[in-house]
């Protein structure tokens, strides 16, 4: 889960976060898509993957009240296929493994007030009847009350940790699943854990899947990389009301040219990052830091053209997922960008 968030207790710690880095470039602000992604609702055993019915009822009520323009997550797709440019503020919701608690806490409010929910289902303990899961035919309900679906593997696998065949065979199994159980394959995807590669990515080609949502915090922009979707993980922790409303109102900080390519880091666990940013700062600070050593620290950030950013990490990052949050205030509004690693 993403450990960066904002409240109004800690804004002026974050204020304090902020790095002194600024350059001016000319470029359109895109408000982009911020995409929430929720596991359990209101199952307190699980405070990392739960949030609470309280946190929930109120995301949803600042939905409602605040005309939030909400979106289907195909069309969000339909729109990066088109190059489209995200000029209107908008958000879309995301749950991911079919736990019975979103089928009976939230799926009816999502449905009795026509707020559109794409559900991501990893299918092998779906067909083992797992308890605490919904069933197929909850699934097929959800599907027919106007519901949507999406692939989540099928035995919901680390996968860049996993061979290229196990990948394939995992993946062909989800599908094989689909068909029988529901009768088509969804054409969206996420990854488990939101851990990929460029090894990864080439797989989910051979499959004509062309898009993929992960789980790093960030605002969609029509710049991203497509098998790269940003979304905000909200749990007990980080699914209070000032956080959430945070990431609805956060623009998209476009970058494009990311480097290092691959996600997973291998051999080199303390890599240079560099990027280039899109987004008019107008004179104002980016902020970047990230969790090297274990700990979330500021970096420094060096301008090596005018368009261009690089950080020299301070220390290794640890095996495990290892994050980067970038963000910065234009006039009156935040801009956001994020990214996760997976080391190896």
């Amino acid at each position: 889960m993403n450990n960066f968030f904002l409240t109004k207790s800690n804004k002026s710690y974050f204020i304090f976060l902020l790095v002194c880095f600024s350059y001016s470039l000319p470029a359109f602000a895109e408000p982009g898509i911020s995409v929430f992604m929720y596991h359990r609702f209101g199952e307190d055993k699980y405070p990392s993957t739960n949030v609470s019915e309280e946190q929930f009822y109120s995301h949803i009520d600042y939905i409602l009240s605040n005309e939030t323009k909400v979106i289907k997550l195909e069309d969000l797709i339909k729109d990066l296929d088109q190059n489209n440019q995200f000029d209107k503020k908008a958000v879309a919701f995301s749950v991911d493994d079919a736990y019975s608690s979103f089928y009976k806490i939230a799926w009816p409010v999502f449905r009795d007030n026509n707020i559109p929910v794409t559900l991501f289902i990893s299918t092998d303990i779906i067909d083992k009847k797992t308890k605490g899961y919904m069933n197929w035919a909850e699934i097929k309900k959800f599907i027919d009350e106007g519901g949507s679906v999406g692939q989540h593997t099928s035995t919901h696998l680390h996968l860049p940790l996993n061979s290229v065949s196990e990948i394939k065979e995992d993946i062909l199994n989800s599908h094989k699943s689909w068909i029988k159980n529901v009768g088509f394959i969804p054409s969206l995807f996420a990854y488990p854990y939101g851990e990929t590669s460029i090894e990864v990515i080439n797989i989910l080609k051979e499959f004509n899947i062309s898009h993929a949502f992960g789980q790093h915090s960030g605002v969609i922009s029509s710049s991203d990389n497509r098998y790269y979707l940003p979304r905000f993980s909200l749990n007990e922790r980080f699914g209070e009301k000032d956080r959430f409303e945070f990431a609805v109102n956060a623009y998209s900080l476009k970058i494009k040219n990311f480097l290092p390519l691959d996600m997973l880091l291998t051999k080199n666990k303390k890599p240079i990052i560099e990027f280039s940013i899109l987004t008019n700062l107008k004179n104002s600070s980016l902020d970047c830091f990230s969790n090297p050593g274990g700990e979330w620290e500021k970096q420094e950030l060096t301008n090596i053209k005018k368009d261009r950013v690089q950080i020299r990490l301070k220390d290794s990052y640890l095996v495990g997922r290892a994050r980067l949050n970038c963000t910065t205030k234009i006039d009156d509004d935040w801009y956001w960008f994020g990214y996760q690693f997976l080391v190896k």
